[in-house]
């Protein structure tokens, strides 16, 4: 076996903050983008740089074919997950709309889809997607991503409960030294574990859908002041093709609603009088489907105008945004210059 120096291991030291500091900027840059530029519903997104214990462990295994040399030569560069992203949702709808922003914002090195895999092979299992990404070539040469600028970083997607059962079977499986006549016990249960996980998620997609009908089928004629809970039914209603939208969403475009003085569902069925929703999604250029409050500050701007950037005077990246979005529905005609 050959023995590892401690070279690499100690210049990965000295530099982990440096990939401590690119692990917040990617995690802001994602969350950025899934859930302020396009209003997907998830969870949590968080990144991190790989301990400098973790490394030195991944840098000293030997080579699978040849345990006389180590598997990595540079680890430094081998290394793909010094600073790796999790991306993690409620629904597997919400995965897919990830995976259109990632592969939209970023440079793909690797994609794989651990799902397809355990299809492929007739059996239960962990269905994330994993990608090995880069920087955008525009992001690469802005100042603030110089520590990312080069590097190969890893992101993670999945739902909530496949999350739950990926940390339980690797704290099992990968810690726990299990006897080899207790293996075949531990492989059924985890199989068993696998197909709830899947049926979990397909019954949460199915109740998704269910309450999508019952709140489309739903009476908008009675008076109905404003909140949280009644703009989310009113916006499923309205949009119902839409999916769902963070919570702390809702809370923020309702909001932006009583800033315009609409505080019941009749005042806001009136103030979007005449807009043409379809016509304003086909204006813009939303990476992924928009959801639902997406889709309801986009057809607020087209109601509004110019006048709806008002309403964020000190906000300066949104109203960059705003006045991009304003651009698009007036070269469609949707807003008169």
């Amino acid at each position: 076996m050959v023995e590892w120096t401690p070279d690499a291991g100690a210049l990965y030291e000295r530099v982990h903050q440096q990939y401590v500091g690119g692990a917040r900027k990617l995690e802001a840059l994602i969350n950025e983008l899934i859930g302020e530029e396009e209003g997907i519903n998830y969870l949590s997104a968080t990144a991190r740089a790989k301990d400098p214990e973790s490394f030195l462990a991944k840098a000293s295994k030997p080579h699978p074919d040849d345990p006389t040399r180590l598997k990595y030569d540079d680890p430094l560069n081998q290394i793909t997950d010094l600073v790796a992203a999790r991306v993690i949702t409620f629904l597997v709808e919400a995965v897919d709309r990830v995976c259109e922003v990632i592969e939209a914002e970023f440079e793909i090195v690797e994609h794989t889809d651990m799902g397809a895999h355990t299809r492929a092979q007739g059996v239960f299992g962990y269905a994330s997607k994993h990608y090995l990404v880069r920087l955008n070539e525009h992001r690469r040469e802005l100042p603030e991503y110089a520590v990312l600028k080069n590097l190969v970083m890893e992101i993670q997607i999945r739902t909530a409960v496949q999350h739950a059962w990926a940390e339980f079977e690797h704290d099992i499986r990968y810690k726990l030294d299990i006897p080899p006549d207790r293996k075949p016990e531990f492989d059924r249960r985890f199989l068993l574990a696998a197909a709830l996980m899947e049926l979990a998620d397909n019954e949460f997609t199915e109740i998704d859908r269910l309450y999508r009908e019952l709140a489309a089928s739903a009476s908008d004629k009675a008076p109905v002041d404003l909140t949280t809970s009644t703009l989310t039914t009113y916006l499923t209603r309205r949009y119902p093709d839409a999916p769902h939208a963070k919570t702390t969403h809702y809370a923020w475009i309702l909001g932006v609603l009583h800033r315009l003085g609409v505080t019941t569902e009749e005042q806001l069925t009136e103030l979007l009088r005449g807009i043409d929703s379809e016509a304003v999604q086909a204006a813009m250029t939303h990476r992924a489907p928009a959801g639902t409050v997406r889709r309801l500050d986009d057809d607020l701007l087209a109601a509004k105008g110019p006048a709806y950037l008002e309403l964020f005077p000190d906000e300066e990246r949104r109203q960059k945004i705003l006045r991009g979005r304003l651009k698009a529905l007036t070269r469609a005609g949707i807003i008169q210059s």
